[in-house]
């Protein structure tokens, strides 16, 4: 029983270390918005070839919606030489969390536009969608599919924000494999049409 009892306490504590970890490890960024927002989209893009942290964000508040970006482009001429600690500073500021500081900024659309955005988004519903961490990445495997796999995309990152938790949603290469190898997957034609939609409406910024 002593055992047991222990196990158990063990258990219980991992469990809510689990649970601390995955309350905390949202962005400063998706924080503020779930604080200070009723509803939050936010579409970015991770891959391995080192692309620079840019998030672009509709959000609603009440009867007021919103549109912001979060892009942490160096701007510097390529032509000056600079020297190798100042360089590396610079690129060390890029690197930091996504927040509300001189990196975010407001984006600019008329009303009628923020509208029809925040309208067109919605109807597809994407808090009910799967995506790879739960239908899987690329397509279900047989002898024939690793042709068809590929390994230096990216994945569209998904974040839906509400008073009453944060959701983050991961789709890799959804073009590629709803349009070339294994069409059919509703999760990946919903965040086509959501990353077209984001594509329309931030054209200016990508």
């Amino acid at each position: 029983m002593k055992y047991k009892i222990t196990f158990v306490l063990i258990f219980n504590f991992f469990s809510l270390s689990i649970l601390a970890q995955v309350k905390n490890s949202a962005m400063p960024l998706e924080r503020f918005f779930k604080s200070n927002a009723d509803s939050t989209i936010i579409i970015h893009y991770e891959s391995n070839w080192g692309i620079k942290p840019t998030y672009f964000i509709l959000s609603k508040k009440g009867d007021t919606i919103n549109t912001y970006t979060y892009i942490t482009h160096m701007k510097s001429d390529r032509r000056n030489v600079l020297p190798h600690n100042l360089a590396y500073r610079l690129y060390q500021n890029t690197l930091v969390e996504a927040d509300i500081n001189p990196y975010f900024n407001t984006k600019y659309l008329s009303a009628d536009s923020l509208k029809a955005f925040w309208n067109e988004v919605s109807v597809l519903k994407a808090w009910y969608i799967n995506d790879d961490q739960i239908d899987g990445v690329g397509c279900a495997v047989d002898k024939n599919d690793f042709k068809n796999q590929i390994f230096d995309a990216s994945n569209i990152k998904l974040t839906l924000i509400t008073k009453r938790g944060i959701k983050q949603l991961s789709f890799y290469a959804p073009q590629y494999y709803e349009k070339e190898v294994c069409p059919g997957r509703v999760g990946r034609q919903v965040i086509i049409k959501i990353e077209n939609l984001f594509n329309a409406y931030f054209k200016q910024e990508w």
